[in-house]
C-alpha cells in the first residue's frame, strides 16, 4: 500500500492536470470509484437512507458525486451542504444534484435526517486540514458521532490530519475511510488511524509521469524483501551474527531471556551475555545457546558501572549489542550506558531502562556507531521532557524529532509502530493488540539486535523487526484461534521462522 501526505497528494494531482487530465476528471474518476467501494463494503443501498455531509471545497465535490452515484444505485439520498453556492468541478456537481432533485437538507433538518440514516458519508474536511475544527461544524461531527450511524469517509475523516494523524480537537469516526490514489499517512497514524476505521484505496486515474517518491512507506512484506541478510555456503557463527546482551538484574531475569530467544529465532548466529553476577546461574540455564557471564552488581542486585570494563572487553567478540532491558534506572544505570556508549563504536539498540537513564535525545548525537532505540510513549515522553501524553497525540512528530536530535534510528512502539531514520519513515503493518503484554518488547528488542548484529541497515533491522515480530503474533492468532487476551510473550519464539520465511 502507497502513502501520502496532503502535501504529495496535491503534487500528484497537479502533475496529473498538468499532463492535461482535468480536475474534473480525477474528481468523478475518485468519486465513482469511491461509491463503487462503498457498495462493495456495504452491500446494495438501494432503499436505504443515505445522508451525504460536505463541505466548502474539493471534498466536498467528490461528496456530491458520491451522492449521485449512490442515488443512481437506488439509495435514498439526502445532502446537507455547508455552502448554499459552490464553484469550480464542485459547483458542477453540485448542480446535477439539483437537476435530479437529490434532497438538500438544511441546517436546520439535519438532526432528523441523521436520525434515520442508514449510512453516513463524511465529506466535510479534505487531506488539507490543519488544526482544531470549532464552531457549528465541530458540533455536527458530535451530532455524527452520537448517532451510532455507520460512516464513511472520503480520503480522511475529518478533523484529523491527513500527514500527520493528529487530531486536535473533534473528529469523525469513521467504519470506512476510501482514499484517493493512496492511502493518507493520517489514516494509519494513531490517533487518526483510531478514527479511520478500515482504509481502502481507489484508482483515479494519475499516470505513472506524475506520481511522487513518498517519504513515508508501508512497511509489508513486499517491501521487506531482499532486505534481510542471508547466510551463505561458507557461512560461520561468528559471520551470521554476534551479538551481546546486556541485561537484567537479580530480580529480573526474564527480560534477558527473551531477548536472547528473541535473537535466536531471528538467525543471530552466537549470543553472548552480561547480566547481573546473581542473576547469570539462571539466565545461563535459560538460555543453553549462549555464552552468560556476571557482571559486578550493586546491593539491589542490578549492574554497577563497574560492570562497564567487563562489558566492554566482551564487546570486542561482538557485531552489535542490545543494552537495557531489566537493567535497572538511576544514577548507576546512568554511568552505565553512558561508559558502554562512549566505549564501543558498535552498533547499540538502546530498550527500556537504557532510554531512561538517558539525560536526553542529544546525548546519543554524538556516538561514531549508530544507534537504535526503541521506546513506547512513555518512555519517549521521558526522554524529551514531554509526557506519554503528548507523544500519543503527535506521534509522529515525536519520532522525527528524536530521531533528529539523537542522530539515531528510532521505533515508536504501537499499533501503528513507526520507525524513523534521516528522511525515511515507516508504519508497520502488521500487530495486534495481544502484543499488548510483558514480554513482548524484549523479544522485539533481540529480534532487531540480531538483525544489526547481521550486519542490516538500523532503519531496516527496525522496520524489519518491527514487521516480523507483528506478524507472528498474527500467526499465533491464525494458528492457535485462541483469544489475544491469552498471548503471552513466549509464544512469539515458534512463530517468528515462520513470519521471516514469508520475507524469503
Amino acid at each position: 500500500m502507497k502513502l501520502l501526505s496532503a502535501e504529495e497528494m496535491t503534487r500528484a494531482d497537479r502533475g496529473a492536470q498538468s499532463l492535461g487530465i482535468p480536475g474534473g476528471v480525477l474528481m468523478e474518476r475518485a468519486s465513482v470509484e469511491m461509491s463503487r467501494a462503498i457498495l462493495e463494503n456495504f452491500g446494495s443501498l438501494a432503499g436505504r437512507r443515505v445522508l451525504v455531509a460536505a463541505g466548502g471545497g474539493n471534498n466536498g465535490g467528490d461528496g456530491f458525486v458520491i451522492a449521485r452515484e449512490l442515488y443512481r444505485a437506488g439509495a435514498d439520498v439526502a445532502v446537507f451542504a455547508t455552502k448554499d453556492e459552490y464553484e469550480g468541478d464542485a459547483g458542477v456537481n453540485f448542480g446535477v444534484l439539483k437537476n435530479l432533485n437529490v434532497r438538500l437538507v438544511r441546517r436546520e433538518e439535519f438532526g432528523e435526517e441523521l436520525a434515520g440514516a442508514d449510512l453516513v458519508v463524511d465529506a466535510l474536511l479534505g487531506t488539507g486540514f490543519r488544526g482544531e475544527v470549532r464552531g457549528d461544524l465541530a458540533g455536527l461531527m458530535g451530532e455524527i458521532n452520537d448517532s451510532g450511524v455507520p460512516v464513511v469517509a472520503v480520503d480522511v475523516p475529518s478533523g484529523v490530519n491527513g500527514s500527520t494523524g493528529e487530531v486536535e480537537g473533534p473528529a469523525v469516526a469513521a467504519e470506512l475511510t476510501v482514499c484517493a490514489h493512496a492511502a493518507k499517512v493520517g489514516c494509519v497514524v494513531s490517533p487518526g488511524r483510531d478514527y479511520a476505521g478500515r482504509v481502502a484505496v481507489v484508482d483515479i486515474g494519475i499516470p505513472p509521469e506524475a506520481e511522487v517518491e513518498p517519504t513515508t512507506t508501508w512497511t509489508d512484506a513486499a517491501s521487506l524483501r531482499g532486505v534481510v541478510p542471508r547466510r551463505t555456503g561458507a557461512a560461520h557463527k561468528y559471520s551470521s551474527g554476534s551479538l551481546l546482551i546486556v541485561a537484567g538484574s537479580a530480580s529480573a531475569t526474564g527480560a534477558t531471556v527473551m531477548v536472547g530467544r528473541g535473537a535466536q529465532r531471528a538467525g543471530c548466529g552466537i549470543i553472548f551475555v552480561v547480566t547481573s553476577g546473581s542473576a547469570a546461574r539462571s539466565v545461563d540455564a535459560a538460555l543453553t545457546e549462549a555464552l552468560v557471564s556476571g557482571a559486578p552488581e550493586d546491593e539491589d542486585g542490578l549492574m554497577s558501572d563497574d560492570a562497564v570494563g567487563h562489558i566492554l572487553e566482551m564487546s570486542e567478540r561482538a557485531s552489535a549489542i542490545v543494552l537495557g532491558p531489566a537493567a535497572g534506572v538511576g544514577e548507576g544505570g546512568r554511568r552505565l550506558v553512558e561508559g558502554v556508549l562512549e566505549g564501543t563504536d558498535l552498533p547499540v539498540l538502546l530498550d527500556a531502562d537504557a532510554i531512561t537513564n538517558l539525560p536526553g535525545p542529544g546525548a546519543l548525537a554524538g556516538r561514531g556507531g549508530s544507534t537504535v532505540i526503541t521506546p513506547h510513549a512513555g518512555e519517549l515522553g521521558r526522554l524529551l521532557g514531554t509526557g506519554a501524553g503528548e507523544v500519543s497525540a503527535h506521534r509522529l512528530r515525536s519520532a522525527r524529532r528524536t530521531a533528529e536530535e539523537s542522530a539515531s534510528c528510532v521505533l515508536l512502539k504501537g499499533m501503528d509502530t513507526i520507525v524513523t531514520q534521516g528522511e525515511r519513515v515507516a508504519v508497520n503493518s502488521t500487530g495486534t493488540h495481544a502484543l499488548a503484554t510483558a514480554g513482548t518488547g524484549d523479544v522485539l528488542s533481540g529480534v532487531i539486535g540480531a538483525l544489526l548484529s547481521r550486519g542490516a541497515d538500523p532503519y531496516d533491522a527496525a522496520r524489519t523487526g518491527a514487521w516480523a515480530h507483528g506478524r507472528a503474533a498474527e500467526l499465533w492468532l491464525e494458528g492457535t484461534g485462541r483469544p489475544a487476551e491469552s498471548m503471552v510473550a513466549t509464544d512469539l519464539f515458534a512463530y517468528l521462522p515462520e513470519a521471516f520465511a514469508e520475507l524469503f
